[in-house]
């Protein structure tokens, strides 16, 4: 009895394998890490900042006065990587805070004027980067991917509740 291969999915012996040219999350993970570590290096060398204080001081540079909590929630790291970039930034003198006067326990943090100063700089090199990676689409395959990126940002907490069928083994026979 023949196997229903699926999407993402080829065949190997009788068995799935990932199709590497088909398989989604492969491609956002290539993608994100190749990005990542090029940005890192270009802002690093060039700004004084990683991809990760860059990434902060994008979410401040919109939203200012904010706490540490709602930078994790606005891009997506967790706490210590939000935490050492927050260290960094303000050794760097990039950021300063405030005690927020709504929870004692935590502070509001901004860009300083010399991070807003920098984040001016750094927005043009992201901002070629990313012309650069759509370069190849057309304007309607630009909006068209934004649609589907968004759609797939809502459906991630679906996707991460899943667990496999209790009962079932899923070690290797």
């Amino acid at each position: 009895m023949k196997k229903n291969i699926r999407r993402g999915a080829a065949s190997l012996d009788g068995r799935q394998i990932l199709d590497l040219e088909r398989h989604i999350p492969y491609f956002f993970t290539y993608i994100s890490n190749r990005l990542s570590r090029g940005a890192s290096d270009t802002y690093r060398t060039h700004f004084g900042v990683g991809i990760t204080e860059w990434r902060v001081m994008g979410v401040l540079a919109g939203l200012p006065n904010i706490s540490a909590n709602q930078i994790i929630n606005a891009i997506g790291l967790d706490k210590g990587a939000v935490s050492r970039s927050l260290d960094v930034l303000d050794k760097q003198g990039l950021t300063t805070s405030t005690p927020d006067p709504n929870d004692n326990r935590s502070r509001l943090i901004k860009l300083s004027r010399a991070g807003q100063a920098l984040h001016d700089k750094v927005i043009e090199a992201a901002l070629e980067r990313e012309e650069r990676l759509l370069s190849t689409l057309t304007p309607d395959e630009v909006e068209t991917l934004i649609v589907c990126l968004r759609k797939m940002r809502a459906i991630v907490p679906h996707v991460n509740a899943f667990t496999p069928a209790r009962g079932k083994k899923l070690a290797a026979k």
